[in-house]
């Protein structure tokens, strides 16, 4: 070892004063309290207070930390060469091996092998200061730093007793994978599997808690059970509440489904000798339950597929979504098979999102009207789980349409919604696949006191319900004028489709609370304004006259 290297070593000896309760990485008093292999550190006690630290490791370190009692005092003492110690604001140099070289202002001493510095906080409990050594041999010439340990004094010893905020308790991997961020991805998973909690619990120093004496709860919501372990665990427990006497240091809780295949969605709370760590939500998917669809769209009734217009989710007893492949949604029934009579999956249900899917119409435009259907699925046991009937409708081109307010009558500042409804050439709902407008000029609304909110679609079809629906605030920028009103609605290239009966709408409503202006008030206001006028040239007369 060079003599530099040995140079720059470093102890922060812990000793007599510490108690049962102080975390496992502090020395206790010895002869021998620490290592001294490859001269790195003596065997010195004397530091009394010394909560945690993170210092008596034998590498040169400028990022090392401890805790010290504002009653207490550090003893530093180095074993080979000679270095310069400072202490930063905050405490001081109390006394050293050789007192003389202690500078004035108790914040330098020069250390030599074997030779001992104490040191005792001088700052308010909860500040911090820094003990620091150079390689150079004199206060005054300091300036290679080798090692540095930043210091927090406090007030009590608060070592053994877990903090929420320096603790980890997060969903993990499995029963021997530590993590210390949380992975929200880990807290859901599919029935026959388990999640996994990884605890460790930190004191106020960020000193893992290893007590043995104190007692780790896992509790879960209804439909679940936990069991706490040790690394290495793979079963799932029999109860929704395990209880652990362990070291909190590295422990691990699995929640299953109390019933297979039931699936959970709720939360595990973690608590240590009665205080709430953290409460967890989670979710095990179960075995299909239910099956729900939704009718999205008026279908064509051309013998295609309507694409997306079905949307279906699947859940577990529970309620939890459950991943359901599209290809294994299937056609169950139909009260109009003639019409209706099959479907086609198109894209899987997740977690969170719908799949989809399309009724097949027949093709035939005599062919119109509902069918209310069924679909199915087939689990791996061979149950077969059946969907809600909904009701599905098969219509043509848009050949006619109609439009109306919400309302007759409204005040300015309201909310008015325009609904345009669509028929196909026999008189049934239009479907939502063929385009009523193609590009922005085919929507030509007039709405005298109104102004539209929502914009024209490049290509505007029906919804599920075969209307196009927009919104139009009453009033204008500068006010209402009150009064009887009639809206213009028409879509131009779907009125000049050969064979259609589509024709502009006019829509009446009414606009009370404005500001109503009528002939007699416009006089009134002209014969003021003359009035105003002639008496200010008569003024302006007066005073020309006076000036004379």
């Amino acid at each position: 070892m060079s003599n530099k290297t040995l140079k720059q070593r470093i102890a922060l000896v812990a000793a007599s004063a510490l108690t049962a309760g102080f975390l496992s990485v502090v020395a206790t008093p010895s002869a021998n309290a620490y290592n001294t292999e490859d001269g790195y550190m003596s065997s010195t006690a004397g530091s009394t207070g010394l909560v945690s630290s993170t210092i008596t490791s034998n590498t040169n370190d400028t990022t090392k930390t401890a805790v010290l009692l504002s009653t207490g005092q550090l003893l530093v003492t180095v074993t080979t060469g000679t270095n310069v110690l400072v202490v930063s604001a905050g405490a001081a140099i109390t006394s050293a091996s050789t007192i003389g070289n202690v500078t004035a202002d108790q914040t330098c001493t020069v250390l030599t092998t074997g030779q001992v510095a104490t040191i005792k906080p001088t700052g308010a409990v909860g500040s911090t200061f820094t003990v620091s050594t150079y390689t150079e041999d004199t206060c005054a010439t300091a300036a290679t730093l080798s090692e540095r340990a930043t210091v927090t004094i406090a007030g009590s010893d608060l070592s053994g007793v877990p903090v929420v905020a320096n603790s980890y308790v997060n969903w993990t991997t499995n029963g021997s994978t530590t993590s210390t961020t949380e992975d929200a991805s880990k807290a859901s998973t599919t029935t026959g599997s388990l999640l996994w909690i990884y605890v460790q619990l930190r004191d106020a120093y960020k000193a893992n808690v290893t007590s043995t004496s104190g007692a780790l709860i896992a509790t879960a919501s209804a439909g679940a059970v936990t069991k706490i372990d040790a690394s290495g665990g793979t079963t799932t427990g029999t109860a929704a509440t395990s209880v652990s006497a362990a070291s909190p240091a590295a422990l691990w809780v699995a929640v299953g489904e109390a019933t297979a295949g039931a699936g959970w969605a709720g939360t595990v709370t973690v608590t240590y000798n009665g205080v709430v760590m953290a409460t967890k939500s989670g979710k095990i998917s179960g075995t299909i339950k239910t099956l729900t669809v939704t009718a999205k769209k008026i279908g064509k009734n051309d013998g295609s597929a309507n694409t997306d217009s079905i949307e279906y989710q699947a859940t577990d007893a529970a309620g939890n979504n459950v991943v359901l492949a599209n290809g294994d949604v299937k056609y169950s029934s139909s009260t109009n098979a003639a019409l209706v009579s099959s479907f086609a999956g198109s894209a899987d249900n997740t977690t969170s999102s719908a799949g989809k899917g399309g009724f097949v119409c027949a093709n035939s435009t005599s062919l119109y009207g509902t069918a209310d259907i069924v679909l199915q699925t087939t689990l791996a046991d061979g149950t077969i789980i059946k969907s809600n009937t909904v009701k599905v409708t098969c219509g043509g081109a848009a050949s006619t349409y109609t439009a109306a307010f919400d309302k007759a009558k409204y005040l300015q500042g309201d909310i008015a919604t325009l609904t345009i409804s669509f028929l196909d050439a026999k008189g049934a709902v239009a479907n939502s696949y063929d385009a009523v407008a193609n590009s922005t000029p085919d929507q030509a609304f007039t709405a005298n006191q109104m102004e539209r909110v929502t914009a024209h679609a490049a290509s505007a079809k029906p919804n599920d319900k075969g209307q196009l629906v927009y919104t139009f605030t009453v009033g204008t920028s500068t006010g209402a004028i009150a009064g009887a009103y009639n809206a213009v609605i028409s879509l131009p290239t779907l009125n000049a489709v050969s064979g259609t009966k589509a024709t502009n709408q006019t829509v009446a409503y009414t606009i009370d609370g404005g500001v109503s202006v009528t002939n007699a008030d416009v006089l009134k206001s002209i014969v003021a304004l003359i009035a105003s006028i002639n008496k200010q040239i008569q003024a302006l007369q007066k005073l020309i006259l006076a000036r004379r």
